[in-house]
């Protein structure tokens, strides 16, 4: 099993680079570098990034332009447990599902029109697919960000206990003796490319502890390889999940706000 897969995705970043831009809050050339830091070379049907970034652009500037009513860029995640949010059925929910990564939801002028964007990973570069999504979206977590922030806090309470509570070190190759020294080096991992100058205090507070406790379930399940852990771990994937749209709800209602 992919333990990252179901923790961590590049699209958080993206979204938020890519909301940042769409309000005029970074430059051109810095969401292009954002971009091929978290995805190399880029596709989008017969184009490539401008061409995407030129549609995005072009879908959502009526929403800019307009009083804020709900992000016109959110992130949907999905897993064990977790529905992608999207309407049940359609083509998108089910790329989505294949792909395990997520999508970033491009919100249209009409309320029962948006448009999902799937990246397709091939090896170093990123192959983007449009697909309308027809009708109204399933409603997103009813959570605030300090609401998931206290959640994730709990989690990694209850997850550095568990990790530090167990005899797994004793069993553990000798350069995963501290699970904390690896815990750090994951948690660099997650924060590449960073996040633009612009993100709110409070998503990126949110972001950091998703990664921390994404860096703990990592190291445990799939670094060190010990599964033992898994029913006290694997609910915590939810927790992390649901932070990161959160984190990206709030940080482009925020740019909206600018």
């Amino acid at each position: 099993m992919d333990i990252r897969a179901h923790i961590y995705s590049p699209l958080q970043n993206t979204a938020v680079w890519l909301g940042a831009w769409v309000y005029d809050l970074v430059a051109t050339e810095d969401i292009i570098d954002a971009f091929v830091d978290l995805g190399g070379p880029h596709t989008f049907g017969d184009g490539g990034l401008l061409d995407l970034l030129r549609v995005v652009r072009g879908t959502v500037q009526p929403l800019v332009d307009a009083p804020f009513d709900s992000p016109v860029i959110s992130l949907v995640l999905s897993g064990p447990g977790d529905a992608p949010g999207l309407p049940a059925g359609s083509e998108a929910a089910r790329r989505v599902t294949r792909s395990g990564e997520g999508a970033l939801v491009v919100r249209g002028v009409d309320k029962l029109t948006s448009y999902a964007l799937i990246p397709e990973r091939r090896g170093d570069s990123t192959d983007w697919t449009w697909l309308p999504v027809e009708g109204l979206l399933p409603a997103g977590a009813a959570v605030s960000p300090g609401e998931a922030d206290q959640l994730l806090s709990e989690a990694t309470s209850r997850a550095a206990m568990v990790i530090e509570g167990t005899a797994y070190s004793s069993l553990a190759p000798r350069s995963l003796k501290n699970p904390r020294l690896t815990v750090g080096s994951l948690s660099d991992f997650y924060d590449t490319p960073g996040l633009p100058h612009a993100v709110p205090a409070r998503s990126a507070k949110l972001f950091a502890r998703a990664d921390r406790v994404a860096a703990i379930v990592e190291t445990v399940q799939s670094t060190i390889g010990d599964h033992s852990l898994d029913p006290q771990l694997i609910p915590l994937w939810h927790h992390i999940r649901t932070a990161r749209m959160v984190g990206v709800d709030y940080a482009l209602a925020d740019f909206a706000r600018a």
